[in-house]
C-alpha cells in the first residue's frame, strides 16, 4: 500500500499553503519514499478522523497513522532506517528536539 499524506488545500487542489504539512513532504522526499498527496480542507474533517486527528498533516503508511509534522519525520526515521537520515543521529536528533520544542510549543 503506497504512503499517503494528507495535505492542507485552499479552494483550488493545487493550493497547498501549510508550513507544517510542507516539513512532511520534505521529509518524505528527502528520504526518497514515494507518497501520494490527499487534498483536505478545514471542512473535512471525517476524512481524517478514523485517524484520531482533526489537523493535517497526517501520514497514513499501510496499517499506521501518523499526524504532526515533527511525529512523522521521527516515524519516518524510525520505520526508514535504510533511507538518508533526517537527523544525522543521536547528538543531532536532540539539538533538533530543542529546537523544534522552542520554536513550535
Amino acid at each position: 500500500m503506497a504512503i499517503k499524506l494528507y495535505d492542507l488545500a485552499g479552494a483550488e487542489d493545487d493550493r497547498r499553503f501549510s508550513p507544517y504539512c510542507w516539513r512532511a513532504k520534505m521529509a518524505l522526499k528527502h528520504k526518497g519514499l514515494d507518497f501520494e498527496t490527499v487534498p483536505w480542507r478545514f471542512t473535512e474533517k471525517e476524512a481524517i478522523a478514523p485517524y484520531k486527528s482533526t489537523t493535517v498533516p497526517v501520514l497514513v503508511d499501510g496499517s499506521n497513522s501518523v499526524y504532526d509534522s515533527w511525529a512523522i519525520a521521527l516515524y519516518l526515521d524510525e520505520v526508514y532506517p535504510s533511507r538518508p537520515r533526517l537527523f544525522g543521529g543521536t547528538e543531532s536528533r536532540t539539538l533538533s528536539d530543542f529546537f523544534n520544542q522552542w520554536t513550535v510549543k
